[in-house]
């Protein structure tokens, strides 16, 4: 809602996004890892802890969903970002 002329705003839909999950990928163009992970604990059923924070880290780039947790993180970590998994339920993330 714009404060000066109590209109709504209407901002166009990022369709590739959308289409992208409902196709069975991750698409993670211009997603900073908050968001990232967020799909992540969501597609993987797993809980996501920040070790130190959350890493300013943006991405770029889509991959299958019918990946294995492992081979998901193991691509994130070439961007830096080091993960543990606890019990195959609860993923650490360390700077």
């Amino acid at each position: 809602l714009d404060s000066r002329t109590n209109a709504f705003k209407v901002q166009p839909a990022n369709t590739d996004k959308i289409m992208s999950w409902k196709n069975g990928i991750f698409n993670f163009q211009d997603n900073n890892l908050a968001e990232v992970m967020r799909q992540l604990s969501r597609w993987y059923d797993i809980d996501v802890v920040y070790e130190k924070g959350i890493p300013d880290i943006v991405f770029e780039g889509r991959m299958g969903r019918d990946l294995k947790l492992s081979v998901v993180l193991s691509f994130l970590e070439k961007s830096g970002v080091h993960f543990k998994l606890l019990d195959n339920r609860k993923l650490i993330v360390m700077p």
